[in-house]
This record gives C-alpha cells, structure tokens and sequence, in this order.
C-alpha cells in the first residue's frame, strides 16, 4: 500500500471535506499555500456506484493537489466497494469515510455521525473499503452522540466506542472533530476527549496519524491544540473560508514560534487567482460559486460592505480584477 500519510512529517496541517467549498479551484489555492492534504467535496457512494455523470466530476483533480482524498458517505455498504476501486482507478491517493457529519440532510437520515448507532454497519463499511482497495483508508467522525435522538438520559455513544469497532481494521488516519452531534459547530470543544481519543487510537494503530478538528480559534490557540492532544496535526474547516494562507501561518509558527500577517495585496492576488482557477475548472456557468468566496476574502475589510454589494454579481475573472484592483 502506498501510504501517503506516513511519509508527511508531522504536525501535518490538512483540509477536510466542505461542500460547495473544497472543488479543485480551492484545493489547488490550500496547496499553494502548504496544504498537506487536500479533500474533495463530500462523495455519495451511492452516486459512484451508479456512475453518476456529476459525481464522477466531483473526484476530477490537477495533479499538484496530490496527496487528495475523496471523502464517501452513505449507508449502504454493498455500494462501497466498487465507489472505493472507481476512486482507486483515478489516482487519487486515498480515501476517506464520513462518519462525523451533523448535516440534516445526512444525519437526518441515519448517515454521517448517526452511523455510529449502528456499529454493525460501520464495521462493514470500513471493512468493504480497507479490503478493496490497496490506496489508504482513513475515518473522520465526531466525539460522540446521543444513542438515542434528543434523550440524553438514555446515554451516549463515544468516540471510544467508534475506535473499538474499528480497530481490526486497516485504518491509515483518523480525524476527529471535538464536539458532539448535539452541539455541531458552537460552543467549546472537548480538548480532553480529544487528547485521550488520541491514546487509545494509537493503542490499536500505533503507525496511524491521528488528526484533530473543529478547534481553531487562532494561529496560537490551534498549534497549542496539537501540543496538548499530541496529535499528529490539525485538520482545518470554516476556519479556511477567505483564509487559505492559514496553512503557512501554522506551519510557520510552529517551527519560529512567529509568523506574518496576511496584506491586502496577498488578499487581492490570491482572490484573483482563485477567480482564474475557477472559472477554468467550471467555466461561466459555474463561476457564480466564486461570489462566496469573494466574500469570505473581503470581511473584515473596513469597506466590506460596499464590496460585497460589487462583488455578489460578478460574472468573470475580469470583473473580480477589476474590483480588487480598485481598492
């Protein structure tokens, strides 16, 4: 097996999969400014499994994101590993299954986190992935859930419960988002959970990397994240929206305790950049995704609101040049 994770020093800083945000465009921007990892969008097994047209698209990638991930999701195990050998056909360098997202329209149907109810399904999904495929396979799920929906007192289900089912597995990485389902993206997270989820899958995967997510507040505050729960890096989400130079900014600190403020210069060029990627990626129809990140970039900018105004109806690279150059 050609186990990309073995071979990044760590901490290792990577993505994680966001719809509508990590496409090719974008991932080729966190690369370029140290991505370790890239991952695509969300991946329905099912859609593979019947070769959907747009879901193929979807796994499509320019060599430089290398190493790139194609997160599979989905409750039907059958359709597992023929999704997991068309992602292996194409490349990419390896896999990765949802078992963390609290999205309604996932988990409001059993899937992503609410998986975890159902072990014996899990165990069977990662055991049709790992047995298909010779690229590596890794988890990202969550610190636990309630075992029953809105009853806490009916107790929990843990991340420990996630690692033991898994554990005769070959699992490469696990990345672990360090709140609840109940609590998705608010509020603290569990950093004790999250340091002792660490031991125990290192008990049973003792060469796996283990990856913490969902606790970035600052440059600081993550890379002392990483130090207290002796991961093996961090996986960045939202925090990424208009900030793909966190990547360097990160690493920087990490190795002169220092690191560099992003100009409006930097911004303006990158966004510029990001604008060319996209519209040669998806072309004029699907440049209308541009407009979001465009606003991502801008906030915080003192004349952000007049920015937005200009930059919610651009229709090509030229018309996001045109603005940034203005200011």
């Amino acid at each position: 097996m050609k186990n990309f994770w073995q071979k990044i020093e760590s901490p290792m800083i990577t993505t994680t999969p966001m719809a509508g945000i990590t496409d090719t465009a974008w991932r080729q921007i966190c690369k370029m400014w140290g991505a370790d990892v890239v991952h695509t969008e969300f991946v329905s097994a099912d859609a593979l499994y019947y070769e959907s047209e747009k879901t193929l698209k979807m796994i499509a990638y320019d060599p430089m994101e290398q190493p790139v991930v194609v997160q599979l999701f989905g409750k039907r195990p059958e359709t597992y590993p023929k999704a997991a050998k068309i992602i292996e056909a194409s490349g990419i360098a390896g896999i990765d299954i949802n078992f963390g997202c609290p999205a309604k329209k996932v988990a409001g149907h059993g899937g992503g986190i609410c998986m975890l109810r159902d072990m014996d399904t899990v165990k069977k999904i990662v055991e049709q992935v790992t047995s298909s495929v010779k690229i590596p396979v890794s988890v990202k799920t969550r610190i636990g859930l309630n075992k029953i929906q809105s009853k806490p007192g009916e107790g929990q289900i843990s991340i420990f419960d996630f690692i033991e089912a898994i554990k005769d597995f070959n699992v490469s990485a696990l990345i672990v988002h360090g709140r609840s389902y109940e609590v998705p993206f608010t509020g603290p997270v569990d950093l004790g959970a999250l340091k002792k989820a660490g031991q125990e899958f290192k008990k049973h995967f003792p060469k796996g990397k283990y990856l913490i997510n969902g606790s970035f507040q600052t440059v600081e505050s993550v890379v002392s994240d990483i130090k207290y729960t002796k991961s093996d890096g961090v996986a960045l989400s939202r925090a990424l929206y208009g900030r793909p130079w966190l990547f360097k900014q990160i690493k920087d600190y990490i190795k002169t305790g220092s690191y560099e403020e992003i100009d409006w210069q930097t911004v303006k060029e990158t966004a510029i950049k990001h604008a060319h990627l996209l519209w040669a990626t998806k072309g004029e129809k699907g440049f209308k995704e541009m407009r979001k990140h465009l606003l991502f970039y801008v906030k915080g900018q003192a004349n952000a609101t007049e920015l937005r105004q200009q930059l919610v109806s651009v229709e090509n690279p030229k018309d996001v040049e045109k603005i940034m150059k203005k200011i």
